[in-house]
């Protein structure tokens, strides 16, 4: 299955003459490709004449070194600013720029120097919070990228250790201190997905929700 073209095609479809821009959320586990779908979904409606960018729920959240302190998780709701990520969803709405301070995953850090977002059709907001309670009624399309535990676990572990430079141990010790808080705050949150796509470890995709 081809999600970026067909993601585009649906959202492209969508865009019509509407006067406001578009939200796209693609929610899910971590390390499940939800950035480089992001990316490609832009490119694609690129291809289709519409303009499109992408921002991360990890930018508005705390560094890592901060949420170790306070003995949290990425995937704790305290590990989030809310009101920041608010904000600039309604700058875009209003088509105004807005800047983000992009996460480095093997840094745990954002970035000291801002990024411009400047008005587009369409802004992906793609991270583990993306379905967050008060974000959700604003998006357009819900995606959720899904699979079972052990395949989640894995693709977690992968990339703790090539994005993230952590030792074996330390990747298992990381998923284990994560994963009660996923079931809890972020799985739920499929039940509000227009799309919910099941991924394996390959990064291939399959619609089981919303599509044909």
């Amino acid at each position: 299955m081809d999600l970026p073209q067909t993601l585009a095609t649906l959202v492209h479809s969508s865009l019509g003459h509407r006067a406001s821009p578009f939200l796209v959320a693609i929610c899910g586990w971590a390390d499940t490709g939800k950035s480089t779908l992001a990316a490609r979904l832009c490119a694609a409606l690129g291809q289709l004449g519409a303009r499109g960018d992408s921002i991360s729920t990890d930018d508005f959240m705390r560094d890592r070194a901060e949420r170790n302190a306070l003995g949290i998780s990425g995937y704790d709701l305290r590990s989030l600013n809310v009101q920041a990520l608010q904000g600039a969803l309604a700058s875009f709405a209003k088509r105004e720029p807005f800047s983000v301070h992009p996460y480095d995953n093997r840094t745990g850090t954002k970035s000291l120097r801002p990024r411009t977002v400047q008005p587009v059709d369409v802004l992906v907001v793609e991270g583990i919070h993306s379905l967050h309670l008060s974000l959700a009624q604003q998006m357009d399309l819900k995606v959720f990228i899904d699979s079972d535990e052990a395949t989640l676990r894995q693709m977690r572990y992968r990339a703790n250790i090539q994005k993230r430079g952590m030792t074996p141990v330390d990747a298992a010790a990381r998923i284990s201190s994560e994963w009660e808080d996923y079931i809890v705050v972020v799985r739920p949150r499929v039940e509000v997905a227009d799309l919910v796509v099941q991924v394996d470890a390959e990064f291939r995709y399959l619609c089981l929700k919303g599509g044909a």
